[in-house]
């Protein structure tokens, strides 16, 4: 391999591969990103088996075809440093790749290509397995409201996203048993139904990937047992989980609610982080709070939250708007400011609950389109 090619562009198709590497020690060239020049363009992959990213760019000047799999941090942060707009990036031997620039030459040790694995080497996409299509700040929106409470990694069925679609409408659902996050999104096309568990990590790198995006359209494709992610000259395969995930749609319609709390966000989450200072380092439950709900003789509802460590503890009163009867209930509130964190400050927050040991609803007012069902906590005395 020898060619000249524009740094910037080199650089930027490094950085989209290697999110889904992995240091590895038993094979290390899967710690690799590899390149392979063709047909005027180097095509880059980066894999862990789970996860593999692919994306090109356009080469100014083929000397030599070829392929290399190098290790991109050292490179990464070399080139970052460097001024010139194109550099010249060549393989002796096999085993040497030198990059040179204008004043300098570095060189590197290389893995064999010939133990890369075989990862998705052409890609030619079926339309007839194309699932649906969001802007990419659309869909990162709602990965983010969903991906933090799936954080189970060592439960394979649940670390992941459930995506499944009905007609016109798409359920995005994540859950580690204690919480399970729901979130519902209407599009203009009808959608062939479908259902996928997307591997936590994989929706991470996507993230990471497309965040920095001009609002790019994201195509999605399900070919097989693996989902494919597609914009522009990139594309992120995953495997699919295929075991089985909870039934939500039971969990979310079968609990009855008799009692109800209506406040502003604002100013729960500033109450959340206050107690959090407490209950995040009580070493017999982490991160618990006492919640209680009382009716006062003159018409008057008032929440008091309670939480203590081994040093220290708070008492929190406020006013509120409390609908049915009395209630004292233990609560992660870490868990509870993850979710409402989601939610503009401004809006108005409602909590229904019906017992002390059974689950909470959470949702912003007059919006059940985004809802997270919360599991209580043992009472402490």
């Amino acid at each position: 391999m020898h060619i000249k090619v524009n740094r910037q562009n080199f650089l930027t198709a490094v950085r989209i591969v290697e999110k889904s590497i992995k240091d590895n020690k038993i094979k290390p060239i899967l710690s690799c990103v590899y390149a392979k020049v063709k047909d005027n363009k180097v095509y880059f992959t980066g894999t862990n088996l789970d996860t593999t990213i692919k994306t090109s760019i356009d080469v100014n000047e083929v000397i030599r075809e070829g392929e290399v799999a190098f290790s991109p941090s050292i490179i990464d942060e070399y080139l970052k440093e460097i001024k010139d707009e194109f550099v010249v990036l060549r393989v002796e031997n096999g085993n040497i790749l030198f990059i040179e620039t204008e004043d300098s030459t570095t060189e590197y040790d290389v893995f064999t290509t010939e133990d890369y694995p075989n990862t998705f080497e052409n890609i030619n996409l079926n339309e007839n397995n194309f699932k649906f299509e969001m802007p990419s700040q659309e869909l990162v929106e709602i990965f983010e409201k969903v991906l933090f409470s799936a954080d189970t990694p060592d439960n394979i069925a649940m670390n992941c996203i459930r995506i499944e679609s009905n007609n016109k409408t798409l359920n995005f659902v994540s859950t580690n048993t204690y919480r399970l996050t729901y979130l519902k999104k209407d599009v203009e096309k009808e959608i062939n139904d479908f259902a996928v568990s997307v591997p936590a990590d994989t929706i991470s790198s996507i993230v990471k990937i497309v965040k920095g995006l001009d609002n790019e359209l994201i195509k999605i494709y399900k070919e097989d047992a693996h989902l494919y992610f597609k914009y522009k000259e990139t594309t992120i395969i995953t495997k699919l989980i295929e075991l089985r995930f909870p039934n939500y749609a039971d969990i979310l319609s079968n609990i009855t609610y008799d009692k109800k709390l209506s406040i502003n966000n604002e100013t729960f989450t500033n109450l959340l982080k206050r107690v959090l200072i407490f209950s995040r380092s009580n070493m017999e439950s982490k991160y618990s709070s006492t919640y209680q709900f009382k009716h006062g003789d003159n018409g008057e509802s008032k929440l008091i939250i309670s939480a203590l460590n081994d040093i220290a503890r708070i008492n929190e009163e406020l006013n509120i708007s409390f609908e049915g009867e009395d209630l004292k209930i233990s609560l992660n509130s870490k868990y509870l400011l993850e979710f409402i964190q989601n939610i503009p400050k401004e809006k108005e927050l409602v909590l229904e609950f019906m017992y002390a040991n059974s689950a909470v609803k959470v949702y912003e007012k007059d919006k059940e389109d985004y809802i997270y069902i919360l599991m209580p906590l043992a009472l402490r005395d």
